[in-house]
């Protein structure tokens, strides 16, 4: 009788621990997923401002080639980013 209760206990002991568990991996993979999607985003915004870049850095070479290295070429690439328009997160 003694072991059967001592047998009742460990169950009840198990299933409190499973049912801890279970609630602490299913937050866990809750923030995981935020996690992903941010990191995601990060992923997107990066791609399009390295598309970006590689169109400005070919406007200069291609300014570089048909009129040589002059000083406003220079000047227009560097301020360039600063007047684009930032596109709205929507």
């Amino acid at each position: 009788m003694v072991e059967l209760m001592k047998a009742d206990v460990f169950f009840f002991i198990t299933t409190i621990a499973v049912i801890v568990l279970t609630v602490a991996a299913v937050v866990f993979i809750i923030y995981l997923i935020g996690i992903m999607r941010n990191v995601r985003d990060i992923s997107e915004i990066l791609k399009d401002q390295s598309k970006q870049i590689s169109t400005d850095i070919t406007d200069l070479r291609q300014a570089i080639r048909t009129e040589g290295m002059k000083m406003k070429h220079f000047t227009d690439f560097m301020k360039k980013p600063h007047h684009r328009k930032k596109k709205s997160n929507n």
